[in-house]
C-alpha cells in the first residue's frame, strides 16, 4: 500500500508561551546542569515538535544546548522532503538540526525502532549530549500497556514508559533518556499546536491499521473499547499504569532496604532474584525464577551461567562470576 504524506496547513509558527505546568515537567525530570547537552529525537510530528518547542523555552531558562535529530525512516518518497520541513520547522525555533536516514533493508517495527536508536546513539555519542529526550506522551504510554496486556506483559509490564532510562551510547558513555510528556495527552498536544498555528507533519502510516500493531489497537480496538468503558478507557489504563509504578518503586525500595531474603514472601524473594537478573543482563522467566529460588533455599547458591552464580551472602542475595 503506498502512503501519501500529511502536511497541517498552518502559517509560520508565531511565538507562543506554553503553560507553566509543561515547563515544570522538564524541571522535575532534573538535575539539569547548565551548559549540559540535550539530543532531541524529532520527527517533524505533532508530538516532537511540541517537545522541540517545549523545549526551547524551556532551555532558554535551564541555560542548556540542544541539538535536534531527524530520523528519516526512507520508507516513502516523500519522508526525505518531510525530513528537510522538519529541519526548518525547528530552525524556526531556534534549534540546530540534522537528518539521519535509515538503512533501506531496514522494514518491520521492531527493526526500525531498533535502528532509530542505534542512529540517536551514534549522534548522542558525537555531539557529547547527556540526555536523549523522546516526545512519548499519556497516549503512548497507555497504548504501550495495552500491547504488553495482550501478549501476556506481568505487573512489572503495566507500569509502561518510564520517565526516564539509563541509555548505553556506542563509546560506552550512559546517559539518560528523559521523557517530559508523559503526563499529556495526544489531543491535548494537537489542540495547541492548532490554536498556535504551529504547523506538523502526520505519517500517514501512522493511520494505517494493517501497518503495525499499535495502529491497529489505535484505530480500532480502543473504539470498540470505549463503547464498553464507563469513561475514557486510555484515562483506565494510566490509572493501573500509575498505581503499577507505585508498586514498583516500593516494591524496588523495601527490597533494597531488606536485610534477610529467606524471611521474605516467595514472591518478593523471586523479585530480588529478577532484580539481580536485570543487573547482569539476563533473561528473566517465572520457570526461571522458581528454579533459582529453590536451589537458593536449598543450598544458598544458585547457577546463572557457566560464569555466574547467586548466592546468599549476610542474608542477602549477590553474585559472583569466574
Amino acid at each position: 500500500m503506498r502512503h501519501s504524506r500529511l502536511v497541517t496547513h498552518s502559517a509560520k509558527p508565531a511565538p507562543c508561551q506554553l503553560e507553566s505546568s509543561i515547563i515544570q515537567h522538564f524541571q522535575a525530570l532534573g538535575p539539569w546542569p547548565p551548559s549540559s547537552k540535550c539530543l532531541l529525537a524529532c520527527s517533524g510530528g505533532a508530538d516532537s515538535t511540541y517537545l522541540a518547542l517545549a523545549w526551547a523555552q524551556f532551555a532558554r531558562e535551564a541555560q542548556v544546548e540542544g541539538l535536534a535529530i531527524v530520523v528519516d525512516h526512507g520508507g516513502r518518497h516523500e519522508s526525505a522532503a518531510e525530513a528537510a520541513e522538519a529541519v526548518e520547522r525547528l530552525a524556526d525555533f531556534g534549534i540546530q538540526a540534522k537528518v539521519r536516514t535509515l538503512r533501506q533493508d531496514v522494514r518491520s517495527e521492531n527493526e526500525m525502532r531498533n535502528a532509530r536508536y542505534d542512529e540517536l546513539a551514534q549522534v548522542a555519542a558525537e555531539f557529547g549530549a547527556d540526555f536523549l529526550l523522546t516526545a512519548h506522551h499519556a497516549d503512548d504510554l497507555a497504548e504501550t500497556v495495552l500491547l504488553r496486556l495482550m501478549r501476556g506483559t506481568g505487573l512489572r509490564g503495566l507500569t509502561g514508559i518510564p520517565s526516564r532510562r539509563k541509555f548505553q551510547l556506542p563509546n560506552g558513555r550512559e546517559i539518560e533518556i528523559r521523557r517530559p510528556l508523559l503526563n499529556l495527552r495526544a489531543s491535548e498536544i494537537r489542540e495547541f499546536l492548532s490554536a498556535a498555528a504551529i504547523p506538523w507533519t502526520e505519517d500517514p502510516t501512522n493511520q494505517d491499521p494493517e501497518y503495525a500493531a499499535r495502529n491497529r489497537l489505535r484505530k480500532e480496538i480502543l473504539p470498540a473499547l470505549e463503547t464498553i468503558a464507563t469513561g475514557d478507557p486510555i484515562k483506565a489504563v494510566l490509572r493501573i499504569a500509575n498505581e503499577a509504578s507505585d508498586w514498583q518503586n516500593a516494591m524496588s525500595e523495601f527490597l533494597e532496604n531488606s536485610t534477610d531474603w529467606n524471611a521474605l514472601p516467595s514472591y518478593l524473594r523471586q523479585q530480588a532474584i529478577a532484580e539481580k537478573l536485570r543487573e547482569l543482563g539476563e533473561t528473566v522467566s517465572p520457570a526461571r525464577l522458581r528454579d533459582l529460588e529453590s536451589s537458593l533455599l536449598k543450598n544458598g547458591l544458585a547457577g546463572v551461567n557457566q560464569r555466574t552464580k547467586l548466592k546468599i551472602d549476610s542474608g542477602a542475595i549477590t553474585y559472583r562470576k569466574k
